[in-house]
């Protein structure tokens, strides 16, 4: 009988929305003041996985017996970004690397330039009717890599060149967000960069 209450409880816990996560169900929104066309021409991310890494226990005639870590690792926040003829969206993600690299930026004074090095991303998660219903924002993300461009004479036309932009983060958090557009946190992880 106890067996069957335990079904009953884990089945009260299902999901009642039975839509899959659409591939094109998202929006990327990054600090407009300064990468508008980042966010615009953003064709595909990749949420960081994350590992914990654990402690490992030794024990007679055993290497190690492994318990839980207190640390997370994430891997980098990935964005494929289209190219516009004007190489807009490639040159803020230039100007981005350049200025961090080419300030005299003491060490954890994130406000010493004008233009911060620093950026909230917030990944927008849709609805199959393009409703957000989660959040994840980033915090205080930096580029770490700017990836090729590749041009090639034998493409046809109806493909478009691409290019990758990595970054790095402290933390981030999931949000959910209900029908009438109120925003809860769903949990917090921290990081350090």
């Amino acid at each position: 009988m106890a067996f069957l209450l335990g079904i009953n409880k884990s089945m009260a816990d299902l999901t009642t929305n039975i839509n899959y996560l659409q591939p094109t169900s998202f929006k990327l929104v990054l600090d407009r003041k300064n990468y508008p066309n980042l966010e615009f021409f953003c064709q595909s991310i990749t949420h960081p996985g994350m590992l914990i890494s654990p402690v490992e226990v030794p024990f007679r005639k055993i290497a190690g017996v492994p318990m839980p870590g207190d640390t997370l690792t994430f891997n980098e926040l990935s964005a494929n970004i289209i190219l516009d003829e004007d190489m807009q969206g490639y040159t803020e993600m230039y100007s981005w690397l350049r200025r961090i690299i080419d300030t005299d930026m003491k060490p954890f004074d994130r406000f010493a330039t004008d233009v911060s090095p620093f950026a909230d991303i917030t990944l927008h998660i849709l609805s199959s009717h393009n409703n957000t219903t989660k959040q994840v924002q980033y915090k205080d993300c930096v580029p770490t890599a700017l990836g090729d461009i590749q041009f090639e004479s034998t493409s046809t036309g109806d493909s478009f060149i691409t290019f990758s932009a990595s970054f790095r983060f402290t933390y981030f958090e999931l949000k959910s967000i209900d029908s009438t557009g109120a925003i809860t946190n769903s949990f917090t992880v921290t990081t350090t960069l």
